[in-house]
């Protein structure tokens, strides 16, 4: 008895607590996406003030898929697999864009509690990451549609975002932006990746 509450313990503290939307939460974030179906999380949870986490996971099912930060190695291994990504992470309000290829994991040599992960390349960008913050994974698949200004953003917002205890996104990883002109060659990677994502344990009902 002990035995298995002790390693109940461990198996909760490995992976931190997901926050996922309240029903009348999910109720708003559709009723936005009715309105400005094409915004990005990061774009929406600004105008709703609620938290970017909950905004991916109030999303339908048509839209998104959740798992679990215990489900970490399984999803960067698919997204190593992207020919390239556009990255987007927004720090205390300092938003930072940039494309490349999605950094394999290097495997946990170190002595401390980060993660490598490295680029392809003799200069390809290296990180040191935490997967062990990761609260939930949230791919989401956004159809195009009218902006806030008036203006049509044509194609779709597909993304695979990461999100810690925050609440808020560490960063994320977009094979498409509705309305920019972004490399079209992670498409068909997405669909994998947010394919495999659905046949994992859900960390949100939806």
């Amino acid at each position: 008895m002990i035995t298995t509450v002790l390693i109940a313990l461990a198996a909760a503290a490995a992976t931190p607590q997901a926050t996922c939307a309240t029903p009348e939460q999910a109720t708003a974030v559709r009723s936005f996406y009715a309105s400005l179906p094409s915004a990005p999380p990061l774009v929406a949870r600004r105008h709703m003030n609620l938290a970017e986490e909950i905004v991916s996971s109030g999303l339908s099912a048509d839209h998104a898929t959740g798992v679990s930060g215990a489900h970490f190695k399984a999803v960067w291994d698919s997204l190593s697999e992207w020919p390239v990504a556009f990255f987007i992470m927004d720090q205390k309000g300092w938003i930072m864009k940039f494309e490349g290829p999605v950094p394999a994991l290097l495997g946990n040599k170190r002595t401390d509690a980060f993660t490598d992960v490295k680029a392809p390349g003799e200069n390809g960008l290296i990180s040191h990451i935490r997967p062990d913050l990761v609260t939930s994974i949230h791919a989401v698949a956004l159809p195009g549609g009218m902006g806030r200004d008036g203006k049509m953003r044509e194609g779709m917002t597909r993304a695979v975002i990461f999100y810690d205890a925050s609440k808020e996104s560490v960063f994320g990883l977009y094979a498409s932006l509705a309305g920019e002109d972004l490399n079209k060659a992670a498409i068909p990677a997405f669909e994998k990746t947010m394919a495999l994502m659905r046949t994992l344990p859900q960390v949100c009902g939806r």
